[in-house]
């Protein structure tokens, strides 16, 4: 009786484990939907722009109001903290720099505004082929919107390269765009300067979590006895953060030591306690830690890294997979010392400036930060030179994208950003 009543408390065990594991599957199966490394990953849900979505909504009502009357702008008696570059180039009668300009300036109160310089580049030889060229909320909204250089030699490279057109093309004149970004933003001798694609959207406070961010990265820099970081990477790919095959002999002995470790303490049990001996046999070890030990691991890693370990907030180093130019964060010295004449001087076509970037940073041992959650969103879906063009510029799995971003609360946001303007207004009279 004894062995019958032994037997099914086996049995309701390995019954109990099983109902167990697919109320666990079930779960992460509702939880991991938004994870790309995971087996739940549902794009069609995912990729949904929910945040984005309200903030595109607010950056066009700012733009139709901006077209209308001016708005706050630049103040040259106080200190610039910021400048922020973007570089726009024409996607032939499809647009997204009204939204991207929108979300940045949306909810700034004037005394942040007056610390950010905005620089705006319509990157055409002929300006007017652009889709906003002269528009009236561009120019409200703008604190410069330069030209090339007035260099006989420039203009007809660049122009060569327009009518080129193709890949090599666009990686060269990438980086002669991003100089003309930089020389202009060097003008006003700002703190930190901001390079942002045109087809994002910032999350409301983007301002003062970069300002946040930004002192923690030169924290942490000199604590690593360095005396500067390269940039704060503000936004990065969501895709390739997830288990990576060059790990993988790290999770290989990972799941092992797990198993190992099982293996000693169960058979420590059996052989340290008495009344275990006739519950451990060695055939239930077996089954244990050949079976299903094995079936959490790879549910473990089947439900994704991001969703299972994601990043904690704060900020951390990220040499590897961080994906791509969308938004990047540079202390001035950087800037002047490296960046202008890394992209002045170059001649390379071969590759795109965020790959031309991270290069040069591995071969100089550049610190390169990244903020977690990040402070903008890809939302473009339509290349600005030829390179998977998408009909109306919608989403497709191949783009850039956080799949966190959507889940932002915006009226937490809100609160937040409040809050922190109060603050700003008391440390302001305080200097009064």
């Amino acid at each position: 009786m004894l062995a019958n009543l032994h037997s099914r408390g086996i049995v309701s065990f390995f019954l109990g484990f099983f109902l167990c594991y697919i109320v666990v599957a079930a779960y992460l199966r509702s939880k991991c939907y938004r994870d790309p490394s995971s087996i739940f990953f549902r794009p069609e849900s995912a990729r949904v722009l929910t945040y984005s979505s309200f903030r595109k909504a607010q950056a066009q009502k700012f733009g139709d109001l901006a077209a209308l009357h001016p708005v706050a702008k630049w103040a040259n008696s106080t200190t610039t903290e910021l400048c922020v570059g973007v570089a726009s180039v024409s996607r032939h009668g499809f647009s997204y720099l009204k939204e991207t300009l929108g979300s940045v300036l949306e909810g700034l109160d004037d005394l942040e505004r007056q610390r950010i310089y905005l620089v705006v580049f319509l990157a055409h030889t002929d300006q007017s082929q652009h889709e906003d060229f002269r528009q009236p909320w561009l120019a409200n909204m703008a604190d410069s919107l330069p030209t090339y250089p007035n260099d006989t030699q420039t203009i007809d490279l660049v122009r060569q390269l327009e009518i080129d057109g193709n890949y090599e093309a666009h990686a060269r004149k990438q980086k002669i765009d991003y100089s003309v970004l930089l020389e202009e933003c060097a003008k006003v001798n700002p703190k930190y300067t901001m390079t942002l694609e045109d087809d994002v959207v910032a999350l409301d406070g983007w301002y003062h979590r970069a300002l946040s961010a930004l002192q923690t990265a030169t924290r942490k820099t000199r604590e690593l006895g360095r005396d500067s970081f390269l940039y704060l990477r503000v936004f990065y790919d969501g895709r390739l953060l997830g288990w990576n095959s060059e790990e993988w002999p790290l999770y290989l002995l990972s799941s092992m030591a797990i198993v190992v470790v099982e293996v000693i303490v169960l058979l420590a049990l059996r052989w340290r306690v008495a009344v275990m001996r006739k519950t451990l046999t060695i055939s239930v070890i077996l089954i244990l830690c050949g079976v299903y030990t094995p079936m959490l691991i790879g549910l473990f890693f089947a439900a994704g890294r991001n969703c299972m370990l994601p990043k904690a907030p704060g900020v951390h180093l990220m040499h590897q997979y961080g994906c791509c130019a969308q938004g990047l964060v540079f202390p001035q010295r950087q800037v002047l010392d490296h960046l202008l004449p890394l992209y002045r001087n170059t001649q390379d076509s071969h590759a795109a400036v965020d790959t031309f970037l991270e290069d040069w940073a591995n071969d100089h041992d550049g610190l390169r930060w990244a903020v977690t959650p990040v402070l903008i969103q890809h939302v473009g879906g339509k290349s600005s030179h030829g390179a998977g063009d998408q009909e109306l510029g919608s989403l497709t799995d191949d783009m850039p994208f956080d799949y966190s971003f959507e889940m932002n609360d915006p009226i937490k946001l809100a609160k937040e950003h409040k809050s922190w303007i109060a603050e700003l207004r008391k440390m302001d009279t305080s200097h009064e």
